[in-house]
């Protein structure tokens, strides 16, 4: 008799209560934070660009029927459930869905909006309180309640120092900001990050990439987009995220770090064979040979050894399986976001897997992320 198929999300994602970030913050910090917070959204919804051309051609903004308008007249599912932030709650909605752990993304931005805290001690402060909070609600079942942290990266030595504690928390999975150039840090290709992936490297952790929306499509394309719901800005993230699939396959951070590990999260697949196929090819048509490049494999090497994708519903991805890597692959259910599968993943599941060898989709649906996170 087989064994039961082990179901495990790699990425769902939990609101961080404000309340319990303050909990665990000094009060001398309170209001950078708070502060910090309220500068983000403002230049969130801004869109400066689209209102100033608006206003240099004379024209006044017309009121359109917003995303968040439609999600509150036809939810999804998972939509406004407690579990999105009550670990208790969370628990019983997994049950519900038969899912066996949850890997959990607690911003999807990696704590880009935190260094609008203003002061080095501020943004510190933020990021220990903020990781804290999520270790409050991952140790209501560690064994299910898989939290990813984040790391700042204003300050190598600090975001060092937080990677061990949080390892001796028993984090097994760190975030980072998909754009560092847009908040005016180092590309992760440069070397003052090396303490950083050595640190994690060796605590065995695993570094998530999770889709965000860098600044040229949200202050250009997203500016400009006159679909209501931003349908335009919102198709194009996980493509855009071909950059950084390039940046670590290409740049010699796995060169130095052969045991880091990166996951691109909520990105998709089905472009991913394009590009390696791509990558693969420019090393011979562009005569990467005879420049120094800092990594002496093909692309897709790295790609293979070092690097994962997670995705909620790509049949054409799932179809391409071996052109990625069934290996690499990642099933989630992505509660309780838009795309979320539940509480019919076992239903997409069954769906998605049709015809497939049944030990491939154990190793996509569970068994990769429970070797990948140590489960």
């Amino acid at each position: 008799m087989a064994d039961p198929v082990r179901i495990i999300s790699a990425d769902s994602h939990v609101d961080i209560q404000q309340d319990r970030v303050l909990a665990n913050m000094a009060r001398e910090h309170h209001q950078a934070f708070l502060d910090g917070r309220m500068r983000a959204f403002q230049k969130m919804v801004e869109q400066k660009p689209h209102k100033l051309r608006k206003q240099a051609e004379g024209q006044q903004e017309t009121p359109t029927k917003s995303f968040l308008d439609g999600a509150r007249e036809r939810p999804w599912e998972a939509a406004g459930r407690p579990g999105a932030h009550d670990p208790v709650a969370r628990l019983q909605d997994m049950d519900l869905d038969q899912v066996e752990a949850e890997v959990l993304y607690t911003d999807v931005q990696g704590g880009a909006d935190f260094y609008e805290a203003g002061s080095d001690a501020a943004i510190a402060a933020t990021f220990q309180a903020w990781n804290s909070a999520a270790v409050e609600f991952a140790s209501h079942d560690p064994k299910r309640l898989l939290a990813v942290y984040l790391v700042p990266i204003h300050d190598i030595a600090f975001a060092v120092a937080e990677v061990e504690r949080l390892a001796d928390e028993g984090a097994r999975a760190l975030q980072l900001p998909l754009y560092p150039l847009d908040l005016g840090f180092a590309p992760y290709w440069d070397k003052v990050y090396d303490p950083l992936w050595a640190t994690i490297a060796e605590r065995g952790l695993t570094i998530s990439q999770h889709v965000g929306i860098m600044s040229y499509l949200l202050e250009g394309t997203g500016a400009h987009d006159p679909t209501p719901p931003k349908g335009i800005m919102q198709s194009l993230p996980p493509i855009f995220m071909s950059e950084s699939l390039a940046g670590w396959l290409v740049s010699g951070i796995f060169e130095r770090h052969p045991d880091l590990n990166v996951v691109l999260v909520e990105s998709g697949l089905g472009w991913i064979p394009y590009m390696l196929e791509r990558l693969d090819r420019m090393k011979h048509r562009h005569g990467w040979d005879h420049f120094d490049m800092p990594i002496s494999e093909l692309p897709s090497f790295y790609w293979r050894r070092n690097m994962a994708a997670t995705f909620e519903e790509d049949e054409l991805g799932v179809y391409l399986r071996d052109r990625i890597g069934v290996e690499n692959l990642l099933w989630a259910t992505d509660y309780p976001h838009p795309d979320s599968t539940w509480p019919e993943s076992q239903q997409v599941i069954q769906e998605h897997f049709a015809g497939i060898d049944p030990d491939e989709m154990r190793a996509i649906v569970g068994g990769n992320a429970a070797r990948m996170y140590g489960l």
